[in-house]
């Protein structure tokens, strides 16, 4: 490099207003800080992709419950044990009744743990969290495997369901603060994968047993089930705590050692990201004294509490319920084919989608994915519903089980996709714990009244009316629609910082992407030190 290129480059980091000796100052924090002699490195390192894999496999708890009570309830042995011959059909099909007793009641308790999990998050952290949730989970699945009536069954499901609230809420936190902001997005979507994995896997076990003679056709999913939390348990237990949080709690010795342990790059990248992390800290800390859950209510909050908390919730109502949680019983009445093949068909193209979730949103940004994937939404709703009018031609219900498992991979694509990473990303870091539990709450209040209201549309002891329950989830997706165009912000590569910084400047959300934010609020890219040997 010439003496000019080197002249210019160290102009350049001048402008920015950035120098070694305001890197190495945090208040609270201080350490000697000498310009490296390394070149500054990669972001990641195998610790930080092992910590992401270990947290994020916290939604196999979710994701096989969620996946694997579907084909059960389909399953002969099963209905033949805990209810018996539906009086309306007469056969081995569990009535509207029961089916939301299996599905709507244990969402209660998803509830119930979302509620609980910032007050948990606050005192004892996200790790500690975790692996108390998972400790818990053991007696939930147990009882489930166990159970001799119905009633018992559903406490089980009842008791787990809380345990996946809590972890629900608290494992995107960690993935949102252990990674540097460029990798926020794919980081925090893993989480969608792998729950999508799971539910792939819970269905290829439903599939594999479903042929069993007995009871085993469903205790060995069970079973399976049972096995999860103990292999999380060591998973998670070396595994650093989230340096923001620790700068939470003016652990900064701690956070700073954390923060180095999951960076490959430099000492002063590493020291740079600390002072922006404790910066944005410090700015929250001074407004947050006695901050209540409340608060996410208040006037300067609610817009983000609105956007961040809605995509959970609004997930339930775009219709992908009939091709995941109901799939089994869906697709066996529409008579298309094998339900427990179809099954495991539906679940893996939304695994497809959601293995491309992570490029898109942090390529195309979170405003396009969710506007395209959700126009594409809406009209496989509106045809499908159409289509269903007549499903007594087998071409009009092949074309609907067809589109249901189309809808699955854009739905995994785009709107699932965002669900884990907004509230993470959106809320202002003083109301996070709260923003996520908020998040998790309502969408398992939506979905605890949506997997209610399903059975009643769709049952033959109901309503009866089968797939043309997608026209009614088509008119929620034109209100969703709506609601993401005017209230979805541009937030790819941004950090909570400067996220904050656009909000309180109260910037219109088509402008986001452009929009120029302070350079204190940014993180800094140090450039290395033999551009300075003049």
């Amino acid at each position: 490099m010439s003496s000019e290129d080197e002249k210019e480059t160290f102009e350049n980091v001048r402008e920015r207003k950035l120098s070694y000796a305001e890197v190495q100052h945090v208040e609270g924090y201080s350490v000697p800080v000498m310009p490296d002699t390394e070149t500054g490195g990669r972001p990641i390192n195998l610790l930080l992709v092992v910590a992401c894999i270990a947290f994020g496999c916290s939604s196999f708890l979710f994701g096989f419950d969620n996946n694997v009570i579907g084909p059960i309830v389909a399953l002969k042995p099963f209905v033949q044990k805990y209810q018996g011959v539906n009086p309306t059909t007469g056969e081995y099909v569990f009535t509207a009744r029961n089916q939301d007793l299996l599905f709507s009641v244990p969402l209660v308790g998803s509830v119930i743990g979302a509620l609980l999990a910032p007050v948990l998050n606050s005192h004892y952290g996200r790790k500690w969290t975790l692996i108390g949730s998972y400790f818990l989970s053991v007696g939930g699945v147990f009882l489930q495997l166990f159970a001799p009536n119905l009633a018992a069954f559903v406490i089980g499901r009842f008791w787990n369901s809380f345990v996946t609230g809590i972890a629900s809420a608290t494992a995107p936190l960690y993935l949102a603060e252990i990674v540097p902001s460029s990798m926020r997005g794919r980081a925090v979507t893993s989480i969608n994968v792998l729950t999508l994995a799971a539910g792939v896997l819970a269905t290829l076990v439903v599939f594999g047993t479903h042929a069993i003679e007995g009871k085993r056709s469903y205790m060995i999913p069970l079973g399976v089930q049972c096995v999860m939390p103990i292999i999380l348990i060591p998973m998670t237990i070396f595994l650093p705590e989230s340096p923001q949080w620790l700068a939470s709690k003016d652990r900064m010795d701690e956070a700073r050692h954390n923060l180095r342990m999951v960076r490959g790059w430099s000492d002063s990248q590493v020291d740079d990201e600390l002072r922006v992390m404790k910066m944005c800290e410090d700015n929250e800390r001074a407004l947050s004294a006695n901050v209540r859950f409340w608060n996410i209510f208040d006037r300067e909050n609610l817009k983000r509490t609105i956007t961040a908390g809605s995509f959970f919730s609004f997930n339930q109502i775009s219709g992908i319920i009939l091709s995941t949680t109901y799939a089994t019983v869906f697709l066996q009445e529409l008579g298309v084919g094998s339900p427990f093949t179809l099954t495991v068909i539906a679940s893996c193209c939304v695994l497809a989608g959601t293995l491309a979730a992570p490029f898109t949103v942090d390529q195309a940004g979170r405003r396009p994915t969710a506007l395209v994937g959700m126009v594409i939404l809406l009209i496989i709703d509106v045809i499908a519903g159409a289509l269903a009018f007549d499903t007594s031609k087998r071409s009009n219900a092949l074309a609907v089980a067809a589109l249901s498992f189309i809808f699955n991979f854009f739905w995994g694509a785009s709107f699932y996709s965002l669900s884990n990473l907004l509230p993470a990303e959106i809320a202002t870091p003083k109301l996070r714990n709260y923003t996520m539990s908020y998040a998790i709450a309502w969408a398992q209040t939506t979905a605890v009244i949506t997997t209610f209201a399903v059975p009643q549309l769709t049952a033959a002891d109901a309503a009866n009316l089968g797939a043309k329950t997608y026209l009614v989830f088509a008119g929620c997706m034109a209100c969703i629609i709506t609601f993401v165009f005017f209230l979805l912000p541009e937030t790819r590569g941004r950090t909570f910082a400067e996220i904050d910084e656009m909000y309180d400047a109260k910037i219109s959300m088509r402008k986001w992407r452009k929009y120029e934010t302070k350079t204190e609020a940014k993180q800094a890219t140090i450039v290395p030190v033999n551009v300075f040997h003049v």
